[in-house]
């Protein structure tokens, strides 16, 4: 790909002054953008597949979303939770609305938002017995990069080369049933939590079964455990309904969001159910940052927008227009394509061959997209992206499978 003499520039200057922790970034510098359309630093137009890891909600220069950010921004960004603040009461009240009645606390990120649950879990457990502390999660998901976050993530090469990480969590196959069962019985008293993903999204768009959940939530209430569910990725309406645990027909103890919520703000939450309150009490927990004027009001305004059933069945319409089509181009390229799976506009395609080159020259076509577990294309476009768009992206991914070599 070639590099112009501005985008050449900034590559030096970000070797120059950036730690290099995310490796040889994509050779593009995004610039602006509109609707779910990119404009890079030469003026080139790109077809948003990716939304900045489902983040950008409702895509870029969003009006609902651009009004709230002006408002706010002309009367008050932050002032501390040593006070009262009304932009997070509103977007607390709206999670309470659209997950379940609860209580929420609001952080930077979803790493902060795992620690968070965590943390409430240890209190919830050791409130009962000083043995009960240990946390079950499964192998190849996800939950973050600090420490706690990155202990409760079963996956070695996260852990590489950090030392002992936190004590207490159990690693179980994901979607076995039976191995669940048996690890709950071994630890019998001794368990506080079990947390999951129900899409996996940085272990390649893996979904967790129906009833694997239903077991879940039923073992945890046998037992006096709590469950977190992970929504970090999945939350939001990403998958066509505003959460994704409302698919497997539970309600859980914990869920942690980041990622959509702030349409582009960096702002994170756990939502709980109400008793779960009384085990973070005063200076148990807290944040300076989290929840401040300017993040809830984006919050606000994306959860207002994204709740509305026109942006719900927009999701379903779309996301489901781009699995039909990918399983036709799974047909027509059967040795290429392994696998389409997903739920609203949370896609992935796995591949028999590494994909990293097929994003780089799907960039090249003017198309964003993403690969994660090595062989899995990432589809997680803008909520708010248009029939017109997808069929066009479609089209340009489409030529890049049909050019590839098995």
């Amino acid at each position: 790909m070639k590099e112009s003499k501005k985008l050449q520039n900034l590559i030096q200057l970000d070797k120059q002054y950036l730690f290099q922790n995310y490796g040889t970034r994509l050779p593009v510098c995004f610039t602006h953008g509109k609707g779910c359309i990119l404009f890079d630093q030469d003026g080139k137009r790109y077809i948003d597949f990716f939304a900045g890891i489902a983040v950008n909600s409702l895509g870029y220069n969003h009006p609902v979303l651009n009004k709230a950010l002006h408002s706010q921004v002309n009367k008050i960004l932050h002032s501390s939770n040593w006070y009262f603040n009304k932009e997070q009461i509103e977007a607390a009240m709206l999670l309470s609305k659209t997950a379940f009645p609860g209580k929420t606390l609001f952080t930077n990120s979803g790493t902060e938002a795992s620690e968070a649950a965590i943390k409430l879990a240890r209190k919830f457990g050791l409130s009962q017995s000083h043995k009960k502390y240990h946390i079950i999660s499964f192998t190849n998901s996800f939950h973050g990069r600090t420490f706690g976050a990155m202990s409760a993530t079963a996956q070695e090469k996260i852990h590489s080369g950090f030392g002992p990480i936190v004590p207490g969590f159990i690693y179980v196959p994901f979607n076995d049933t039976a191995a669940f069962k048996k690890t709950v019985k071994k630890y019998k008293g001794k368990t506080c939590a079990v947390i999951t993903e129900l899409i996996q999204g940085e272990g390649g768009i893996k979904i967790a079964d129906s009833s694997f959940i239903k077991e879940i939530d039923t073992v945890t209430k046998e037992n006096n455990i709590l469950f977190i569910i992970d929504e970090v990725q999945t939350g939001i309406a990403r998958t066509g309904k505003m959460f994704a645990f409302k698919h497997y027909n539970i309600t859980p103890d914990v869920i942690t969001m980041a990622k959509g919520l702030g349409g582009g703000v960096p702002i994170g939450a756990i939502h709980t159910k109400d008793f779960l309150v009384d085990y973070f009490p005063k200076g148990t927990h807290g944040t300076t940052f989290g929840g401040n004027h300017l993040a809830t009001a984006a919050a606000k305004a994306v959860l207002e927008t994204l709740s509305k059933e026109t942006a719900l069945n927009n999701i379903r319409k779309t996301g489901e227009l781009i699995i039909k089509e990918l399983s036709l181009m799974k047909s027509k390229y059967p040795k290429l394509i392994v696998d389409v799976r997903g739920i609203g506009l949370h896609i992935g395609v796995e591949l028999s061959i590494p994909g990293q080159p097929l994003v780089l020259e799907a960039l090249q076509k003017g198309l964003v997209i993403n690969c994660t577990a090595e062989k899995v294309i990432r589809i997680m476009p803008p909520l708010t992206i248009s029939t017109k768009l997808v069929k066009e992206g479609l089209l340009v991914l489409d030529s890049i499978f049909a050019g590839a070599t098995v």
